[in-house]
């Protein structure tokens, strides 16, 4: 598993359409852990994400200063510009 992407996230504070349009402003992706019956909520860095999701959609998410393999359940993509929009990830 040393050939995976690491990735580092931040828990995301704010919430709604406003805070997240703000956020893919500055460079940023919204997304959500899903969890055992719950979810959270973190902010990504979208550089290394195209290349997790071309070779295995499995990366090392550094989260606290913790590390953990992650899989990506689901990603919307913008249809002109290409750019990611969200991704959903779920615990390996």
């Amino acid at each position: 598993m040393s050939d995976l992407v690491s990735i580092e996230a931040q828990v995301r504070v704010g919430r709604g359409k406003s805070y997240t349009r703000k956020l893919r402003a500055s460079g940023k992706i919204p997304a959500n852990i899903i969890g055992k019956g719950q979810s959270t909520p973190v902010e990504l860095d979208p550089k290394l994400l195209s290349k997790a999701w071309k070779s295995t959609k499995q990366f090392n998410l550094v989260l606290n200063g913790a590390t953990r393999v992650v899989s990506i359940q689901e990603l919307q993509i913008d249809p002109v510009r290409r750019l990611a929009l969200h991704v959903d990830l779920m615990y390996v």
